[in-house]
Parts: structure tokens; C-alpha cells; sequence
């Protein structure tokens, strides 16, 4: 008789609905909006999924606002409505611009850690200008739901439909996501797997993408794993640990997800020593991440230190440099782990108190090295005063040892003329201990302009005569400054009598993403092609008594540390590691954070036309990667193999 009751009093008042029905339409539309300025409209495969579940969560949260517009006293329902309308639109509108400056999406872990983007307001605001129209569609949009909230009321029978509503919707959205699929542009894989949220956004909208990853962050998601063929043999020759037995490890564990981990890395093909296996044995090593580094910033005439490197050293002609989720810091995880950034969480941070043996602080130190860390930015953006002592490093940098000029960005030559005396001063014998130094730069930081960005005005002059659009001078202008502070450091070395036997690396934590596609074409020459060509870029790996050589091999950043570690002829596990040292014979191959990739065989898309099976294969491979990467993090899992690691070293 209540149900009864209650429908017959909604037939009565069928015109509460008429908000719930705008409220539904201007969340579609936001989405529609947010969709076309951010990833746009691409098909995956999955258009009819993804519509239904993108509308089943627009409906969903209409239903909760209008939930609250209903249900409460005229007063105090205006009040949440127009607070919750605005939180809606912020979210849209916030999410819009991290996107543009970022090309990606901030995560809630990102958002609640992310107190220190007030440092970056003019870069904001340049962003906001750059996506104005769907950023004033968004507000108008906006506004426009939450002043006819404000004009309509709707009874509690209503609210009572609408709750119902609301957990119908997500109940059928987790359904339809749960029809298992191991493609990675799947709802399932959004739900279920271990990505980045711009696949969640792509199949569920930027809703259903929040309350994933905020369901995720809350239950601390770890993947479900299994191995089908555990277990590859291994031969004196392959880059291994031989003390890791991992079918042994297996055979003792009684956690199974650890039995699971150690199951997987057995099923891992090693890559084998080769003719670069020790040449670079007992050199130092001064490694640089430098900030949206690209070889579009090496040029003859603007930079000719780098072009120095990579004429006169290793040139890698097919590197690529793939933005993941957390921008620098997940590039340089990637650059310094070789692992894939878990998606959702600051992944260097996370690793802050775990077991990291492969990394080069910790495989040097080991060896007796003088290990040391240098930014010229604060060392405590992204907790970096955390991590990257665990990493086995002596980190210094603004605002802890050193106190560079307050510019935006500041100078990669100043942090090189302040820091190299640390290093390479003798001891109390004449001899200077043999070091290993790892730099972070920040004078290629964006915005690319001559009005707001301090080391671009300092070399405006140097690029006066240059042929190109503001953005690209400015682009060229800041990496004059890292070509002047690797200068520096190579006369600082040559003085010290160090030149000859230290190895200079230097690799970008991302592509330039503050250059526009239209920029990066100029320097390019062509129209850019932004599924992969854009990530395109280079490594620059040079010693004073080499020979240059031309590396045409398909590699990434994700290579750098078990290459480095093959070519110090430094104790590591290839097993362990994401990467492949590029000298290898293994296949090279490149993973991008939305779980593309490229092999030597092509491109996802491509081998996907060409051999559906083999395409297939590659995709669980690039789920275990994901997965494996993950766990790594979450269960500290080289902590369970420090015993035998430790034995391995000793020897």
C-alpha cells in the first residue's frame, strides 16, 4: 500500500522530474564537451559499452543531486544542490585543464597530495586560455543546471525514485563492465585491470572514471594474476642474479600472491651479456633527467654541447620517451626503476620505504661509490626528500643544501656550477673518489614563453635569429640553458682530470608536452602524428674515448636502467626489470600508459590488421607488465628476494 501510495502521488507530481531530466542532459553535455577537448572521439571498438555506461553514470549522478534537492528542506536543498552542482563543474572544468597542460588526468590520490599546483598559477592560467571555449561551455553549462535548481522543488516520493535510480544505474554499469575482455580499451579492463585513467575516462566518462579510481584507492585494488608457463631455463651467459631461484622461492612461499610474483619473474626471458656487457666497468656515471628533454632541443648552432653527445657517442634514432600518469615523477621512475608506474598513485613516493637493490644509486654504492642526487627545483615537491635517498642517493637541491636564484624555472647551469665541487673534490690523499650522480633539471620546464618563463628570457637573445614561432624559440631557449650546465660539467670533469673516465646519460622524463602538435611540427617538418610520433625523441650516452655509433634498435626510457646496468657490468636480475638493455638480441618494443604500444612488427593497430593472435598475445603480456609493475610496488617485492641479492653481491 506504501509503494502503492507513493506512485500514485509521482503521477500526481510527474513535473519534479523535469529537473532530473535537465540535470541528466547537462551532465551528458559536460561529458560530451570534456570529451572533445580532451581524448577526443577516437573509436575503440567499444561504442556501444561505453555510450550505455557513460549515460548510466550521468544518470546516476543526476539522480544523487536531485537525491538531495528532494529529499531535504527547501533551504538547506538549495544550499547541497548548488554546492554539489559546482563541485561537478569544477571537477569538469579542473580535470579539463590538467589535461591541456598535462595531457592526462589527475587521479584523487594526485588530488589530495596535490597542494603544491599553487606553485604553477601562471602556467594555470595560460592553460585556462588555451581551452577557454570548452571551459566557458562547461560554466555555462554549469550554471545553467544550478539555476533551475534553484527554481524547481521536488517532493520526497521523488527522492525516493531517484535513490532507487541511482543504485540501478551503477549496479547495470557494473555489469556491462564486467563482461570479461583482455583488450585493454575494455570496460572490463577499466574495472578490473591495472591502467591509467584516461582508459577509464575513454569507456566510462570522466563519473564513472572517478568512482572507479576512487573505489580502487579506498580497497588499495590489487590485480588478480596467474602464470600459465612458469618457469624459462637460464644459462651462465644471461644477466641474472643465478642465486634467484625462483621455481625454489615458488616452492616455499606460502603467500600466493608473492608465490604468484615469483612464478611470473621465472617465466621472464632473460637478456643475455653481450659485446657491451662491462665496457663502461669502473667509470663514473653522472646521469641526467632532464625536464621535457627531446632531441628536438639538439642543434648545431643553439646547442652544441648535445650535439657534441650525440655525434660523438651513441645515437639512438628510434628512442621513444611515452608520458605516464604522474608526469615528471613517473618519468623518472620509469627512468630509474625500469618498471611501469603503478596507475593512481605517486608511484616514487609509494616506493619511498621499499627495497630497491637495481636501482644505479644502491648497484653503485654497493661497489663503493660515491652516490649523490642533485634538483634544482625544491626537494620536496613529490616527496622527493623521501624517495630519492632510498633510492641510494645523497639528495641535495633547493632548499636543502643548496639555494639556487628564486627564478621560474630555475637555472640547470647554476645547480652544475654549485654542485660539481661536491663531487669532485679530492680526499685528504689527492684522489677523488669514484662517484656515480644523478641530476634532475627543471630549466626545460614549461610555459614556452618570453614573458613568463625566466630561462627563456635569459637566452631570448641566442635564439633571436631563429626561424621558428615564439613557442619553439622558447622551447630552445630553455634547453640552452641545459647545454651550458652539461658544458659546465664537462669542463669541471676535464679540470679535475675526471673527462675521460666518466659516462655522461641524458634522457627526458616526458616529451615536450607544452609545446603545442602545430610546434612540434615545425621543429618536425611535417604534420606531427599524435598516436606515436609524438613520444619520438633520443638518449644521449657519450664517454670521451668512444667511437660514435648509430643505434637504429626500437627502444624507450624504460631501457635505460637494465641497458646502463649491462654496460657497467653491474649485478642485476634482467627478470626483474620492465626494460631490455637495448644491445641485447631481445625484441625492442615501447608501452605507452593507455596500454598501446609498438613492436619491431608495428604498431598496435597495425599487427592487430596483420595478426590478430600475435596482436592479442602482446596485449597479455603488456597486462602482466602493468599488473607485475604493481605488485612490485604494493607487496615491496624485492624485499623478499634481499637475502639472496645481498649473498649475490657479497661474492
Amino acid at each position: 500500500m506504501l509503494l502503492k501510495g507513493i506512485i500514485l502521488e509521482m503521477k500526481v507530481k510527474a513535473r519534479d522530474f523535469i529537473l532530473l531530466a535537465e540535470l541528466f542532459a547537462g551532465l551528458v553535455l559536460m561529458e560530451v564537451i570534456f570529451r572533445g577537448a580532451t581524448i577526443g572521439f577516437k573509436d575503440s571498438g567499444y561504442l556501444f559499452s561505453e555510450t550505455s555506461i557513460i549515460m548510466l553514470m550521468s544518470l546516476s549522478g543526476a539522480s544523487l543531486i536531485f537525491f538531495f534537492r528532494a529529499v531535504l528542506p527547501e533551504k538547506p536543498g538549495k544550499i547541497i544542490y548548488i554546492c554539489l552542482i559546482a563541485a561537478t563543474t569544477v571537477l569538469f572544468l579542473s580535470q579539463t585543464v590538467y589535461y591541456t597542460i598535462f595531457d592526462t588526468y589527475y587521479t584523487l590520490y594526485s588530488f589530495m597530495n596535490g597542494a603544491q599546483v599553487v606553485e604553477f598559477m601562471d602556467v594555470i592560467f595560460g592553460a585556462i586560455w588555451d581551452c577557454i571555449i570548452p571551459f566557458i561551455m562547461i560554466t555555462a553549462v554549469g550554471i545553467a543546471v544550478g539555476a533551475e535548481g534553484l527554481k524547481r522543488t521536488a517532493g520526497k516520493p521523488a527522492a525516493f525514485i531517484a535513490a532507487v535510480l541511482c543504485v540501478l544505474c551503477v549496479f547495470a554499469s557494473i555489469m556491462i563492465s564486467s563482461v570479461k575482455d583482455s583488450d585493454p580499451a575494455s570496460p572490463y579492463q577499466a574495472l578490473y585491470g591495472t591502467g591509467e585513467i584516461q582508459n577509464s575516462v575513454r569507456s566510462s566518462g570522466l563519473l564513472g572514471a572517478m568512482g572507479i579510481d576512487t573505489w580502487k584507492l579506498a580497497v588499495e585494488f590489487e590485480p588478480s594474476v596467474d602464470v600459465d608457463d612458469p618457469y624459462v631455463s637460464t644459462e651462465p651467459k644471461d644477466n641474472i642474479i643465478e642465486e634467484l631461484d625462483f621455481k625454489e622461492l615458488a616452492e616455499k612461499e606460502t603467500d600466493d600472491t608473492i608465490k604468484v610474483m615469483h612464478e611470473y619473474f621465472g617465466s621472464v626471458e632473460p637478456t643475455e651479456k653481450n659485446d657491451k656487457t662491462g665496457i663502461f666497468k669502473g667509470k663514473n656515471l653522472i646521469f641526467i633527467t632532464a625536464e621535457s628533454f627531446s632531441d628536438m632541443a639538439i642543434d648545431p648552432e643553439y646547442t652544441p654541447t648535445l650535439y657534441k653527445l650525440k655525434t660523438e657517442g651513441y645515437n639512438f634514432t628510434n628512442f621513444y620517451n611515452p608520458i605516464w600518469g604522474v608526469s615528471t615523477l613517473d618519468g623518472e621512475y620509469v627512468n630509474l626503476l625500469s618498471l611501469v608506474p603503478k596507475p593512481g598513485v605517486w608511484s616514487m613516493k609509494e616506493s619511498s620505504e621499499n627495497y630497491l637493490p637495481f636501482s644505479l644509486g644502491h648497484q653503485f654504492s654497493d661497489l663503493g661509490y660515491s652516490t649523490k642526487a642533485y634538483h634544482n627545483h625544491s626537494v620536496y615537491y613529490y616527496h622527493r626528500n623521501l624517495s630519492h635517498p632510498n633510492l641510494g642517493y645523497d639528495f641535495k637541491g633547493q632548499d636543502k643544501g643548496y639555494q639556487f636564484t628564486d627564478t621560474w624555472p630555475e637555472s640547470d647551469l647554476e645547480m652544475m656550477q654549485q654542485t660539481a665541487e661536491d663531487f669532485l673534490t679530492p680526499d685528504e690523499n689527492g684522489e677523488i673518489q669514484p662517484f656515480h650522480v644523478y641530476y634532475l633539471t627543471v630549466s626545460g620546464h614549461l610555459r614556452y614563453s618570453f614573458y613568463t618563463n625566466d630561462m627563456a628570457k635569459k637566452n631570448k637573445e641566442a635564439v633571436k635569429d631563429m626561424d621558428m614561432s615564439d613557442g619553439c624559440r622558447a622551447y630552445m631557449a630553455c634547453n640552452i640553458e641545459l647545454d651550458k650546465a652539461v658544458e659546465c660539467l664537462m669542463e669541471e670533469l676535464d679540470e679535475a682530470g675526471e673527462l675521460e673516465n666518466t659516462v655522461i646519460a641524458i634522457a627526458g622524463d616526458h616529451y615536450p608536452y607544452g609545446l603545442s602538435a602545430d610546434e612540434i611540427s615545425e621543429f618536425r617538418g611535417h604534420d606531427i602524428e599524435t598516436e606515436y610520433e609524438i613520444y619520438q625523441s633520443t638518449m644521449l650516452l657519450w664517454t670521451a674515448d668512444m667511437e660514435p655509433e648509430t643505434v637504429d634498435k626500437l627502444c624507450c626510457n624504460m631501457d635505460i636502467l637494465p641497458t646502463l646496468s649491462n654496460m657497467f657490468g653491474l649485478e642485476y636480475d634482467s627478470r626483474l626489470l620492465t626494460g631490455k638493455d637495448i644491445f641485447s638480441d631481445s625484441e625492442g618494443f615501447v608501452l605507452f600508459k593507455d596500454k598501446n604500444w609498438i613492436s619491431e612488427d608495428g604498431t598496435r593497430e597495425e599487427l592487430k590488421e596483420k595478426d590478430p593472435e600475435k596482436a592479442g598475445a602482446i596485449d597479455d603480456r603488456v597486462a602482466d607488465m602493468f599488473n607485475f609493475s604493481s605488485l612490485v610496488l604494493d607487496e615491496d617485492y624485492y624485499s623478499y628476494l634481499k637475502d639472496k641479492i645481498s649473498e649475490a653481491r657479497r661474492q
